[in-house]
């Protein structure tokens, strides 16, 4: 008889438990299309997919698959640990966000998969062994798809990996991996790097000339073409997003992206959508919101804390997107 209640107890919690995730998937809203369908930006930045992807939780990063059959971004957690999630295309809907498979033993962020779509690039702070602690500084890793699934993670050989920061993988159409690294001095001086293809690696790493390093760079997205790219430059004279284009093999200097895109300066991880068509971003900027006149209160208090993380523009970071034809506008 104990067995016997024993089992049918683990019956009940299992019906719960596979009951509560069943709300959780009938409460998400059913979305279509390449972009959740979602009314598309013009020229000023709007919040990106507000409730679904932007959510009051720490958002960031903004990565389609070329086939727009995965949407992937990272979440930092309130201990402080990145993960990855992702959401897949099928049926003619976009499934509920769930944590990436190679993810969520240790801290994971900036995905970024290659033009043909084989290859997930990311940083991750987890060791070579995985019976060793979390590592302090960043590392470039990368999955491959097989079958239809990504593969478990390599982490890149040669010198792009350091004992400082090593972030932002982004990639051409030809296979120049661009990202960020403190190698030359220190964390607190990163400056941004490319290292061509060989085909299966890496060649050794470029250091970009002094028009492009002057502080802390970082977050570089780099154009399918290699003509023109968007990074973070923190400081300046004023820091946020800066963009450079390429001038018969020169990169010309940057100039700083314009006051809706750059609103607090601490604007990061730009990409722009497989089709060209939309550039993101992340940005911890604050939505105003209308004054409560009433007396304040603990249970107020309470729930202002609670909005704060159901709710996107609170100050935590959140994803941003607006017509790509925006670079254009810099190029005079």
């Amino acid at each position: 008889m104990k067995h016997i209640v024993i089992v049918f107890s683990i019956m009940i919690m299992a019906g719960c438990q596979s009951g509560h995730r069943e709300i959780e998937k009938s409460s998400f809203p059913e979305l279509t299309g390449k972009y959740f369908g979602q009314n598309e930006p013009g020229m000023s930045p709007e919040l990106f997919a507000p409730n679904i992807i932007s959510t009051g939780m720490a958002e960031l990063n903004a990565c389609f698959s070329p086939d727009y059959k995965e949407f992937l971004y990272s979440i930092i957690l309130p201990e402080g640990q990145y993960v990855i999630m992702t959401m897949s295309y099928s049926d003619d809907k976009w499934s509920t966000p769930e944590v990436a498979n190679f993810s969520g033993n240790y801290s994971d962020a900036d995905p970024f998969i290659t033009v043909d779509g084989k290859w997930l690039y990311f940083v991750s702070k987890r060791p070579m062994d995985t019976t060793q602690q979390m590592k302090e500084d960043w590392d470039i890793w990368r999955v491959e798809k097989v079958n239809s699934v990504w593969s478990n993670p390599e982490k890149l050989g040669g010198d792009i990996n350091s004992e400082t920061n090593d972030i932002y993988p982004s990639l051409t159409r030809n296979g120049t991996l661009y990202y960020s690294s403190g190698k030359d001095g220190g964390n607190d001086n990163n400056d941004l790097y490319y290292a061509l293809s060989n085909g299966t690696d890496f060649e050794p790493s470029i250091r970009m000339n002094d028009s492009i390093n002057t502080h802390w760079e970082g977050d570089v997205f780099i154009s399918p073409d290699e003509d023109y790219m968007i990074y973070g430059s923190y400081g300046r004279e004023e820091n946020g997003l800066y963009i450079s284009f390429n001038n018969d093999g020169k990169w010309i200097p940057p100039v700083r992206m314009n006051e809706d895109i750059n609103q607090t300066g601490w604007e990061f991880c730009p990409i722009v959508s497989p089709d060209g068509k939309f550039f993101f971003f992340t940005s911890n900027r604050t939505i105003e919101r209308e004054e409560s006149t009433d007396e304040l209160t603990f249970e107020k208090i309470k729930r202002n804390f609670e909005a704060s993380y159901t709710n996107p523009g609170n100050g935590k970071n959140d994803i941003y997107w607006v017509d790509a034809e925006i670079t254009n506008s810099y190029r005079k």
